[in-house]
């Protein structure tokens, strides 16, 4: 398991949103999963900003696909069943958020909040910043900033921010 997730785990333990939901740490086998995750939150964002090519987004991910980068959101009732992922990077001086997904009956409830909160506590007591990509036309941005991220770069298609 990514030494990562566990206190990520740990902390969103109390948090009200994250009850009866899990992280597990992901797995190879759980690559499919969450390419069909991405393909269904990220397809209009990405087709507004460079057109969505199914071939080149596969070949891609299966090529950066890390599982020891990803934790599997998992909703542990009535059935335990992976609903989302996070995924991120840990630098020195900082934590790479690159992507957090949900299943689209699972978004707008407070789950991503909780874990990004939860992400920016752990950061923050282990001196890091968070930061992160979001393409300018994906309306998550506004999370973000609600979230105390700011914008500190911006290259055309996406913005950089960093809380």
């Amino acid at each position: 398991m990514a030494r990562w997730i566990e206190p990520l785990a740990a902390a969103l333990a109390g948090a009200k949103a994250f009850r009866g939901y899990a992280l597990r740490a992901a797995r190879r086998d759980d690559e499919a999963f969450l390419f069909a995750l991405h393909r269904s939150a990220m397809p209009d964002y990405v087709e507004e900003t460079w057109g969505w090519d199914e071939g080149w987004q596969r070949q891609h991910f299966a090529a950066t696909y890390a599982p020891a980068a990803h934790a599997v959101i998992v909703r542990l009732d009535p059935a335990s069943r992976d609903i989302g992922r996070i995924s991120l990077t840990r630098h020195w001086r900082k934590i790479f958020l690159r992507d957090i997904e949900l299943v689209a009956t699972e978004r707008n409830r407070g789950i991503g909040t909780a874990v990004i909160r939860a992400l920016l506590d752990l950061a923050k007591a282990d001196g890091r910043a968070v930061e992160l990509l979001v393409l300018k036309c994906n309306p998550a941005q506004r999370l973000y900033a609600r979230l105390g991220f700011t914008v500190v770069a911006d290259d055309g298609a996406r913005l950089t921010m960093r809380a």
